[in-house]
């Protein structure tokens, strides 16, 4: 048996992964956290565990180097682990840690072991570089970094290396002027591998440490020593591979993704149905409009009276809803009679809003399902009648299931605009250089203060912000919507935008947490259906299906008892072939 020691590195509680080699390894235990049982502390002996914050995994790593005697070292993440199975799995990311994925992955010692006979050096394998969403946009590593951190440090850490390791600056040459790189500082390398590489690694740091000033960085980027040692790392496996004919194996790289929420869908459906049958409508006390805008093309009307409908049937004063249809003359007069109709049987008011949307032509529209409709928020505020001062903008694929009153009465504490955080919103905000301190949110779901915006020149700033961001703007006017507000938005609470994604594992980066995800799905105010695949689509098993179809069988658009039959056995039958879905709901019960 070969003497191999791996750090699988844990910085919160999550399901340990454990084997004679795989050794759970807690960062930063100095720092006073709550010890996890079963994981070894990085703070015993020689260590650096007081520095996490900044230096993340890197804690552990020096742990490693100078207080455990192995034959080969390796370092991993709780959510990213190399696969050592013979046969590599085609699904790659996991919501739990069972006897399925320590079988799949091959987190086990005798395959452990095996990969590291013939190799000095095991390694995630390197993928192209690119920003999250634009994939069409190569990128060297080099600039990467400087697109996503302090570019100036990188050109620090190149000064220390060329001085003080002149044999491997070369290589560090190669991985920043090339366009693929592994990340997370991933490895397994034989022990003098191991130990010149660490010594070179936290030599640089140190020094770089010594002359780079973070101070004014912000908690994201003042974790800089675990970006910078991602490339670091790189650089000394090509060093190893050309200089010491190190033999180097890549692997796959798994990823942890956030859990489902451990809600049943039956039962959010149920409670939902319930709030909105025990609604009571009752006749306004001078109480105000409450104004709610949709962007509304010919093809989304239909989904649009689902929208308005439910709106309309879960609250106590439908007379005081009065909706505004923003549209660019596109939705025909058949489908204006049926949506006022809809809208008036139920209690409320409609008007349509013709946009001249030949000012928006130039914006970006990135997306082969996206009109230049998303655009009309950015400009609604120029259209809408003198008298509205306020608006709840919502969009044409939500099913609304609290009252509209408790997000109008939400006080907008002298923002602009109100949001939801958006669930890939991490990435999303490094994409468009947002400060860490900006939520980043969905554009689906906001409260819009309109006589702000008529005060603004929203214009000039959409141009000035398309002008500096344009190369990476993906998400159309929700990314406008973030660079011109960052920083300056009221966030709302989850519930209020909640996103498909909260109901199954999602591999994304979010800018909420898995509490108020847990919160949001199961108890939802608004439902947003953000998948591509939507509750009028068959292939959609989303939990409020059947809430979406319960308001548009009450719309000019109602499906056919027949089509009803059909549509509920196809959705039954994706149901009972979907493994993932049986597994979840084994679970529940």
């Amino acid at each position: 048996m070969k003497n191999i020691f791996i750090s699988v590195v844990y910085f919160k509680a999550a399901p340990l992964i454990k084997t004679g080699y795989l050794n759970p390894i807690q960062a930063g235990r100095a720092l006073g956290r709550h010890a996890f049982a079963e994981a070894i502390g990085d703070d015993t002996g020689i260590n650096i565990s007081e520095k996490n914050i900044s230096w993340n995994e890197l804690t552990a790593l020096y742990w490693m180097r100078h207080n455990v005697d192995a034959d080969f070292y390796g370092l991993m993440h709780y959510r990213r682990l190399l696969v050592f199975a013979e046969k590599p799995p085609k699904r790659l990311a996991f919501s739990e840690v069972t006897e399925r994925e320590i079988e799949r992955y091959g987190w086990k010692d005798e395959l452990i072991e095996k990969a590291c006979v013939d190799a000095d050096i095991l390694t995630p394998q390197t993928r192209d570089i690119y920003l999250p969403g634009l994939p069409e946009v190569p990128m060297s590593a080099g600039e990467f970094y400087a697109h996503q951190h302090h570019g100036k440090d990188m050109e620090i850490v190149e000064e220390i290396v060329k001085a003080r390791f002149p044999a491997i600056y070369p290589f560090l040459v190669q991985v920043l002027a090339g366009r693929k790189v592994f990340f997370n500082s991933i490895t397994v390398m034989r022990k003098p591998l191991f130990q010149e590489y660490c010594d070179f690694l936290f030599e640089t740091l140190e020094t770089a440490e010594q002359r780079i000033d973070t101070s004014d960085y912000d908690p994201y980027q003042k974790r800089i020593w675990g970006f910078l040692s991602e490339y670091l790392t790189n650089a000394y496996v090509h060093y190893a591979k050309a200089v010491h004919d190190a033999r180097v194996r890549e692997l796959p790289l798994t990823w942890g993704m956030r859990p489902r929420p451990q809600v049943a869908p039956e039962e959010v459906l149920e409670t939902a149905r319930r709030k909105r049958d025990a609604i009571v409508a009752r006749t306004p006390a001078n109480e105000g409009d409450i104004n709610v805008a949709l962007s509304v093309d010919d093809r989304y009307a239909p989904h649009a009276a689902v929208t308005m409908l439910s709106a309309l049937k879960t609250t106590e004063t439908p007379g005081r809803l009065r909706f505004f249809i923003l549209n660019g003359g596109n939705i025909s007069e058949a489908n204006r009679s049926k949506l006022t109709e809809t809208v008036a049987a139920a209690g409320g008011r409609l008007e349509f809003i013709d946009i001249d949307d030949r000012d928006l032509r130039f914006l970006p529209l990135n997306r082969d399902y996206v009109s230049i409709a998303t655009y009309y928020r950015l400009v609604m505020h120029r259209y809408l009648p003198a008298e509205v001062d306020k608006a709840i903008y919502i969009d044409a694929d939500t099913i609304v299931v609290e009252p509209l009153e408790n997000l109008w009465d939400i006080d907008l504490e002298g923002h602009p605009v109100a949001g939801a955080p958006d669930d890939a919103g991490f990435h999303q905000a490094r994409r468009l250089q947002l400060s860490a301190d900006h939520r980043y949110f969905n554009a689906g779901v906001m409260v819009f203060d309109i006589a702000r915006f008529r005060e603004m020149d929203i214009a000039t700033d959409v141009l000035s912000a398309f002008r500096r961001k344009g190369p990476y703007i993906v998400s159309q006017d929700q990314d406008l919507l973030n660079i011109l507000f960052e920083n300056d938005t009221k966030i709302l609470p989850l519930s209020w935008n909640a996103g498909t994604r909260i109901y199954r594992a999602n591999p994304l980066e979010p800018s909420y947490s898995e509490e108020e995800a847990y919160e949001a799905a199961g108890a939802p105010s608004i439902v947003h259906f953000t998948d591509v695949k939507k509750p009028w689509h068959t292939k959609c098993t989303h939990p409020f299906t059947e809430l979406y179809w319960d308001y548009r069988n009450l719309t000019p658009w109602a499906e056919t008892a027949g089509e009803t039959r059909k549509r509920r056995l196809i959705q039954k039958a994706r149901r009972l072939l979907r493994a993932r879905d049986r597994r979840f709901e084994r679970k529940l019960s």
